[in-house]
């Protein structure tokens, strides 16, 4: 499949143009994107910057984003208690 071209601007190096979807790496990409279905990881080819981005869309929708990060910290609050609760035990 051919990469779309976009019409982004770098976050780093500020060029335009050269940024283009990246396939997600780690556990916590492939969460981030099945779940919040907002955010994409882009990378520059100018300057090989890689990160997430927003997609193109109407603003309302990004609260699926905001969604995905109360629930991520949730998850993670909730697991640090068990295991203080359990190591108190």
């Amino acid at each position: 499949m051919a990469e779309q071209h976009s019409h982004r601007r770098c976050p780093q190096c500020g060029t335009v143009g050269r940024m283009f979807r990246s396939h997600s790496r780690s556990k916590f990409e492939k969460f981030m994107h099945f779940f919040s279905g907002v955010v994409y990881i882009y990378r520059c080819h100018q300057c090989n910057w890689r990160g997430y981005m927003f997609r193109a869309f109407p603003t309302q929708k990004r609260f699926g984003f905001w969604f995905t990060i109360g629930a991520m910290v949730t998850i993670v609050f909730v697991v640090i208690t068990t295991i203080r609760l359990y190591l108190r035990s």
